[in-house]
């Protein structure tokens, strides 16, 4: 490998998003004269390839998640800080599920988070020592979105998620102390109500309202947090399925765990990231319930955009505000109305969008908009931006930061 060049990281991941996602952003490097070494901590071999990449200097470390930004010496010192390389990594999913992925810490350290939610948690709960910002929201461009005219779209709905049953993540809750179910069941609840807070937050105030302190002893509180959150996406996308089925709509995931017989939908088990793109520019309606964000963008809902197809999705203010220049971003209420009146407003909204002549130039509007604002430009500027800061920092040296 020469200079100059990135070397990157890639873990684990259920359908290969991870890296599906960590490849786009490095071609996008390659555009400005970056090649690139991915190493795949999963694959047999990688501190092999790792010792053989660092023969050559890189310009600086890449990864999504934080993948790999927290490799320790014998000592305990961070590879990359001793070894003077800047590393960047974006992040999205919330600390309280990983908190060793949020661990690098010293200087040349740079977290990007994608959600204020998860920079809320970041800075405020898990009190990181690491430079943290949020990261600008960009979408790669879908190759195939225009190969065949909306009208002419194989698939009406579609909904891709990995099937969870609520139930049963629920009764597991029965396993646990107490106190922990009961604190479980509080938050839940009041995470259900669609209250416009994060997770983090919500949580935080029921520990509050029990006079419940954890001091410097976070274990319990990330724990209730991450376990909150699983419950509240599993939920909410079990509503959503149960509305899609009365629909000619593919599910995608294993969603054997529900009763299928009497569904006009068709289930499909889980495919690769890689093939996303293609089901997608096949789609009129792409749907999609969130994560329990309430301060971000799910890529789902991007992956909609920029395939031109209609996106249904649960809300909040954030996304009212983000995206009300796009027209195809079409909403329900998932946490105020039964599973009844749900599944009504859901035909009512999906009939409608199918049905109406003007739908193909709704999505052509908010294509428009969505690639004027989420551009995968900004997301590849912003990390090269931060690897400039970190130019500027080591001019730094006669400042030195006191010590904890």
């Amino acid at each position: 490998m020469t200079q100059p060049y990135i070397l990157a990281f890639v873990g684990e991941n259920a359908n290969g998003i991870l890296r599906w996602f960590t490849e786009k952003i490095l071609a996008g490097f390659e555009k400005h004269g970056l090649h690139h070494n991915l190493i795949d901590l999963m694959a047999p071999g990688w501190q092999v390839r790792l010792n053989e990449s660092l023969t050559v200097r890189p310009e600086f470390c890449f990864s999504i998640q934080g993948m790999g930004m927290d490799m320790r010496l014998d000592n305990g010192d961070n590879l990359w800080t001793r070894l003077n390389i800047p590393f960047v990594s974006c992040l999205a999913d919330n600390p309280y599920h990983a908190p060793r992925l949020h661990a690098a810490e010293g200087p040349g350290m740079y977290l990007l988070y994608g959600a204020e939610d998860s920079f809320q948690t970041y800075t405020g709960f898990l009190k990181g020592r690491a430079y943290a910002t949020m990261a600008v929201n960009g979408y790669p461009e879908n190759p195939v979105a225009d190969r065949t005219p909306w009208c002419q779209r194989e698939h009406d709905i579609v909904f891709v998620k990995t099937g969870v049953d609520p139930k049963a993540l629920r009764a597991t809750w029965d396993e646990l102390p107490g106190m922990v179910r009961d604190i479980l069941l509080d938050c839940t609840a009041l995470v259900l109500t669609g209250v416009d807070e994060a997770v983090v937050a919500v949580c935080a105030k029921v520990f509050s309202d029990r006079q419940i302190y954890w001091g410097e002893r976070p274990e319990m509180f990330f724990s209730i947090c991450s376990k909150v959150d699983f419950y509240v996406r599993a939920f909410r996308a079990e509503r959503m399925v149960t509305a899609l089925m009365r629909h000619k709509a593919l599910i995608v995931g294993d969603w054997s765990h529900l009763d299928q017989s009497r569904a006009r939908a068709r289930f499909h088990g889980p495919i690769a990231a890689i093939e996303l793109e293609a089901l997608y520019a096949e789609t009129r309606i792409l749907a999609n319930t969130l994560p329990t964000l309430r301060f971000g963008m799910h890529e789902r809902i991007l992956a909609g955009l920029f395939a031109k197809a209609a996106v249904l999705s649960d809300t909040t203010p954030f996304l009212q505000q983000t995206l009300q220049n796009c027209p195809s971003f079409l909403t329900v209420d998932i946490d105020n109305l039964d599973q009844d009146t749900f599944t009504d407003q859901v035909d009512q909204v999906l009939t409608s969008c199918l049905a109406d002549p003007a739908t193909p130039e709704r999505v052509r509007s908010s294509y428009a908009v969505a690639r004027e604002i989420f551009s995968f430009d900004n997301v590849i500027q912003q990390v090269l931006d931060h690897v400039a800061l970190d130019k500027y920092r080591k001019t730094l040296s006669w400042w030195t930061s006191p010590a904890p």
